[in-house]
């Protein structure tokens, strides 16, 4: 958007501004000490028609005082409101005087009663005043209507902004400007043309979609790319309005209104449209940052699984490989028995193995995003991981709960949810698991309880595991908790600010 004035811009107005009211002033004492001047030069001199002349004066340094303060223009005043002050001010000045003359030659001809007198001037007045008060209530009306539409526009571009910026997916965000646009200044018919990074491909929207740009429209979006600056132009009955879309200051597209019919667009709509545009960057930015959060959470998942496979599968992998060769040499040997018993942990060992690779890809599968909340997916996940897992689970929730969490959160919310449930099922050996999601004082909880052998939280070395949840809990700014004792299950709790930190 348009910069505001320097510092040495704003003070210059502010110096011509004080230089207006100080002339008003002079003005005004200019014209009492007129009135006085001629009233004491009329009695010194003896001047028979003093009065006469006293009146003539005071009237015409009257009306050129008034004039003064009617003329002299208000910063940043729309010209209604400019017309109205110059009426309000002069139109009663000019009655009154006039009616003052009038009275004062009708007196002095004594054409007329004192009554008369007073009849006369209230018609005069009447016939002045009935028009004026028309026109300053019908003006009043036309500034009212045009407040309210100002402010239904207002209310349009907030509500299209909020909608705007909270759009995480790129093909619908970059739908969602190109109607938007439609919505903010009432035009007949959007373009938006973007490049929101830095490779080739260029992303075209028009609103409606059937109808694309033609050249006049195309050539004229290309200069706003080019130039970085607001474009109008009017090519018979088509009205366009063209500004540039901005991400880090540099240009990365533009938008574009038509109208049909000759409607122009006004300064207002090139405001309102400019502030749509700064509203669009900062979705793009929304979006940038979630598919970069969203592939930080990619390799740290793949990290995680390949520690698990290493850590886990990998000792299991060696046990399995010593199973086998033991079992071997006892067949060989003829110790049949004893082989059996080997095989035996073999099979338990296999279906360990097979539980921890149902686990990860289980992991991998799950996720939360704007069409599937942390509520959904941790359902979903809890009750697969019982199936695959062999356990006894049950899942407790509010409806909705966690949906007014940041996406990032959410995430890491999950991830906790499932570090906690593969500990219930690896380590302490639990047999059933329940899970709780739960809103109350402005934070979300998030509980996990098990059944299994439990252990003492107040070991010196924590697993890594649990290190892992506490560092994910950290950046949610939430609280951790854990309640476990040997032989008597576990509960981990984790509790997240719903404003998100």
């Amino acid at each position: 958007m348009r910069q505001s004035g320097s510092r040495e811009e704003r003070v210059e107005h502010k110096t011509r501004h004080e230089g207006r009211i100080g002339l008003r002033w002079a003005g005004l004492a200019f014209w009492m000490i007129l009135l006085l001047g001629v009233d004491m030069t009329s009695r010194a001199v003896g001047l028979k028609d003093r009065e006469t002349v006293y009146l003539i004066v005071a009237a015409l340094g009257s009306v050129a005082v008034v004039a003064i303060v009617a003329f002299a223009r208000t910063a940043n005043s729309p010209p209604e409101l400019r017309t109205l002050r110059f009426l309000a001010v002069l139109a009663p000045s000019v009655f009154v005087l006039s009616i003052e003359v009038i009275l004062y030659f009708l007196e002095i001809d004594e054409a007329v009663t004192e009554a008369g007198e007073h009849v006369f001037a209230t018609a005069i007045l009447s016939a002045g005043a009935i028009p004026f008060s028309l026109y300053v209530f019908r003006a009043f009306a036309r500034l009212r209507d045009e407040l309210a539409q100002r402010a239904q526009h207002l209310q349009s571009l907030h509500e299209t902004s909020m909608s705007v910026t909270g759009e995480m997916s790129p093909p619908r965000l970059h739908r969602r400007v190109a109607t938007g646009v439609r919505d903010v200044v009432s035009a007949d018919r959007t373009a938006l043309i973007l490049r929101p990074d830095r490779s080739e491909r260029e992303v075209v929207e028009t609103d409606p979609p059937e109808i694309e740009p033609g050249p006049w429209e195309t050539g004229l979006m290309g200069s706003v790319r080019e130039s970085g600056e607001v474009a109008r132009a009017t090519d018979g009955d088509r009205a366009f309005l063209g500004v540039p879309v901005r991400r880090y200051g540099e240009v990365v597209g533009a938008m574009a209104a038509i109208r049909e019919g000759g409607r122009p667009f006004t300064v207002e709509d090139e405001l309102l449209l400019e502030m749509f545009a700064v509203a669009t960057s900062a979705a793009l930015e929304n979006v940038t940052r979630l598919e970069e959060a969203q592939l930080v959470a990619t390799v740290e998942e793949r990290e995680r699984i390949a520690r698990d496979l290493h850590d886990d599968l990998g000792q299991l992998l060696g046990f399995l490989t010593a199973k086998i060769q033991a079992a071997q040499e006892l067949v060989t040997s003829g110790r049949a028995s004893q082989a059996r018993e080997e095989l035996s942990g073999l099979e338990t060992a296999t279906r360990n193995l097979g539980a921890q690779v149902r686990e990860a890809i289980l992991g991998l599968r799950a996720r939360v995003g704007p069409d599937r909340p942390l509520c959904r997916a941790l359902e979903d996940y809890v009750a697969d991981f019982g199936i695959h897992a062999g356990l006894s689970t049950e899942f407790v929730s509010v409806p909705g709960a966690g949906a007014g969490l940041p996406g990032s959160a959410q995430y890491q919310l999950l991830r906790i949810a499932q570090e906690a449930l593969s500990n219930a099922r690896r380590h302490a050996r639990a047999t059933h698991v329940t899970v709780r999601l739960t809103e109350s004082d402005g934070y979300l909880e998030l509980a996990i309880q098990d059944n299994g052998t439990g252990f003492d939280p107040a070991s010196p070395e924590p697993g890594f595991g649990l290190r892992t949840m506490q560092e994910r809990v950290q950046t949610l700014n939430g609280g951790f908790e854990i309640d476990s004792a040997l032989g008597s299950g576990t509960l981990v709790t984790v509790r997240a600010p719903l404003g998100g930190g």
